[in-house]
């Protein structure tokens, strides 16, 4: 999985892009100036098939928008509208390099962790010792030992015209 930030990104946005990758032991580069053609390209580049985009609206990181570039690359919906404590968004996580394990909180009741969780290519881990990915309705949250990190969930867009 390959993690970038919206064009001219806040630094507050891009501590929170890296610790996001930092959790799902995923490729973090800063966007910059490239377009979005210029990301998929970076990410294949790589052998990710995947992207996140974290995005943000006043400076304030808000938005995971997720690229598929397995065929033709498409935007993968729905995008996900959160908030976040200031403390994951100041201070850089520590390299953690291991695997994630993804944890869907009542897989069976609910229809939006089950999506939520899809947009992720997160594989199966091979050992015990992972970072922890736990999906329910309203947060995701990123665990290992004694690092944690919670974005809120708000709202799901389920296209673009959606946005504000």
């Amino acid at each position: 999985m390959y993690v970038t930030t919206s064009r001219k990104s806040s630094l507050s946005t891009k501590i929170l892009a890296s610790n996001i990758a930092t959790f799902l032991n995923a490729k973090y580069e800063p966007r910059g100036k490239k377009s979005i053609e210029d990301v998929i390209t970076r990410a294949d580049e790589l052998g990710h098939s995947r992207i996140i985009v974290v995005s943000e609206t006043k400076g304030n990181p808000n938005k995971l928008a997720f690229i598929d570039t397995s065929d033709e690359w498409r935007w993968v919906f729905p995008f996900i509208i959160f908030s976040v404590d200031t403390e994951f968004v100041h201070k850089k996580i520590g390299r953690i390099n291991k695997e994630v394990e993804m944890i869907i909180k009542n897989r069976e009741k609910s229809v939006n962790s089950q999506r939520i969780a899809n947009l992720f290519d997160i594989p199966e881990p091979t050992t015990d010792d992972t970072a922890k990915f736990i999906i329910s309705d309203n947060s995701l949250v990123f665990k290992y030992k004694d690092k944690k990190m919670q974005l809120k969930i708000k709202q799901l867009l389920e296209s673009r015209e959606n946005e504000e």
